[in-house]
Parts: C-alpha cells; structure tokens; sequence
C-alpha cells in the first residue's frame, strides 16, 4: 500500500508537535501548537490535522492525556524530510577544539576526551568507539631477539600504531636469520590488513617453512595473538547522568535498565559490530529501528571519524525525544574535527 504524502498543513503540523514536545517534554495539545507556532488556521483544524497524523502512525497520544507526541515514524519523517541542522556558536565549536588535546600520547585519551565532549555539549550521552585495527594495513613487522627464549615481534601499520608481542622459542635464534626471515616476511605480508595477514598467513608461509621451519611456525601459530588488535577496539562513554536527569527516566525500571546498558559495554559494542556501518557519514536510529531491545526507547546520531586509513565511530545516544537538529550538528562536527585532531598523529 502507497504511503500517503503529507500536505503542507500536516508537514507544519508534525514538525511543530515534534519541536514542542522535544521542549517540553510534555503531550502537546492543538492549543499549545496554535499559540506557539504561525500557522494561520484554528485550533480545530490543528486538532483534526493531529488527529490525522495520528490516524496515519506519525503522532500517538498516552492514554491519560489528550495532548499527542511522536512516533519513531513521526521522528523518522520529521528527521529525513522536515529537520534544519543548527548552527553551533563559537563556543560550542571552541569546546570540541580546545577540550580535545590531539598531543595526547594515547590514541585512547583523545577518544576519552572526545566522548566528554559530546556528553556535554549534547546534554546526552556520548559515546566514541576506537577504530577497527583489523582492518590496518600492516606497514612492515620487526624480530627483536630478547633472550635466548624469548622473541619480541614488533608490529608497524600504516596509520602509525605499533604492537609488541612477546613469544617464547625453544631454541637461540640467530640475528643474521631473524633478519632474513623479517625482510622475507615483509615482502609477502606488507600492505595486507591485519585481517587478510590473519587469514591466509599460512598459506603465504608455506613454502618458507621448509628453511625457516621455527621461527615461521612461531609465527602461523601465533598468529591470532600477534597480528590481533581486537584488545584496542575500546569504547568510552561520558554523561550518564544526563540522561538520567531527563523527564523520561522517572520510572525506577527504566533507571535500571538504563545503568545495565552503560555498564555492559558489550552491548554498545554490539551497536557497531557492522563493519559496513562504519563507512556511512552521519546515520540516525531512532527508537524500534535499533537492533538491540535494550535500547528501542531511544535514538542514536553516529558518524565516522578517520584516523589514517582507519575508521572509527562517534555517537550521541538519548531518548527518542532530543533535539535532533542540534545533536545532528554536534556528531558531524565533532567526527570532523577530530579526524583533523587525529591527522597530527599520523
């Protein structure tokens, strides 16, 4: 069945029960919206036009009111086809500037930062997810002879991160065959991602094995620990109790729910495991179209930032009532900014 396209009057309509009720909070009446917004009809034709909407799925009412407030459609309407991104001032755009230090000696500090930022300037809560690393791409690998059983494999990829790992060998490996081994292994490895280095190391080897037997089967074997990033897709939240100061959470069950789901942060995680995801620029999810039930009583305004060849992802999660056009502003700015930020470390 078609959908039915808005008129012009409804287009009004929804987008001002939208903004009032981001405002207030509360169910908003066709009083209210003949008052606060010029629209040049009466109160009764903004009633039967609510009534309407509300009859097509864009607004909904509580039963203990009968003002009306959004639906995830309504939202979802007003956020692709009604919303105007605000302008930041100069000061909200100094705050991500001057809070996020990009000398910072860890990648994970300015990410810590980062999510502070949006937590504040959003009144919401931020969230920042550190790059995929399995998708670097390896820029050259060291053999470092630490003892006489221990090897050092040092880890180089392009966007500037270098990983150490410490495996043990059974027998003292010559340096002059370390380093044999290390140019070899570049020339087949270099300018792989970590994930393709992962996958198929075996396969490249193979034929290695033959005069290089111990070091390169140190190598297939741990392979999973040696060219494994995983430990470094972090993710960090700031402005918790942001959320818990919104008229929403007035109900002790949803305070609950809502500490669970920061404090388990594998359930945020989970929110970025699409890989595919990460390549889109700004992305809303509003209410039921999230994937995880724990959070379809609230939305969530994303964006990549870029770090190298790597990507990450930033985030500002509320309820389904925010200011979308201002929280929409903040995330792309921000991704913007610090991807520039992150450029000075690469």
């Amino acid at each position: 069945m078609t959908e039915k396209v808005l008129t012009e009057r409804e287009k009004l309509v929804l987008e001002a029960v939208v903004l009032d009720f981001v405002k207030s909070a509360k169910p908003v009446g066709s009083r209210q919206i003949s008052k606060n917004y010029p629209l040049e009809v009466s109160s009764a034709t903004i009633r039967n036009t609510m009534a309407d909407l509300e009859e097509m799925g864009y607004l909904t009412h509580p039963h203990t009111s009968a003002g009306r407030l959004p639906s995830d459609k309504g939202y979802r309407y007003y956020v692709d086809s009604l919303m105007q991104y605000s302008t930041l001032s100069s000061a909200e755009r100094e705050a991500i500037v001057l809070q996020v230090d990009p000398n910072a000696q860890d990648i994970q500090e300015i990410l810590k930062q980062t999510s502070y930022v949006l937590g504040q300037l959003s009144e919401e809560l931020g969230i920042v997810m550190a790059p995929k690393f399995n998708r670097a791409v390896l820029e050259k690998l060291e053999l470092v002879e630490l003892s006489s059983d221990k090897l050092l494999v040092v880890i180089h990829i392009q966007s500037g991160i270098i990983k150490t790992v410490v495996i043990e060998v059974t027998n003292r490996i010559p340096r002059n065959r370390m380093n044999r081994v290390a140019t070899l292994l570049n020339e087949r490895l270099a300018g792989l991602t970590l994930k393709e280095v992962k996958h198929t190391i075996d396969e490249r080897l193979r034929d290695m094995r033959v005069k290089d037997t111990e070091i390169v089967d140190l190598l297939v074997d741990n392979a999973d620990l040696v060219f494994n990033f995983a430990e470094r897709v972090d993710i960090h939240v700031s402005g918790a109790k942001n959320i818990l100061q919104q008229p929403e959470m007035q109900d002790p069950e949803k305070i609950t729910n809502f500490i669970d789901l920061v404090e388990q942060n594998d359930l945020l995680v989970h929110l970025f495991e699409d890989t595919d995801e990460w390549e889109d620029e700004l992305n809303i999810t509003i209410g039921s179209e999230n994937k995880l039930t724990e959070i379809t009583d609230y939305s969530i305004v994303s964006s990549t930032y870029r770090y190298g060849d790597l990507t990450g992802r930033l985030a500002i999660l509320g309820p389904t009532r925010m200011p979308y056009h201002k929280v929409a502003s903040v995330v792309q700015l921000t991704a913007d900014i610090i991807s520039s930020k992150l450029d000075q470390k690469v």
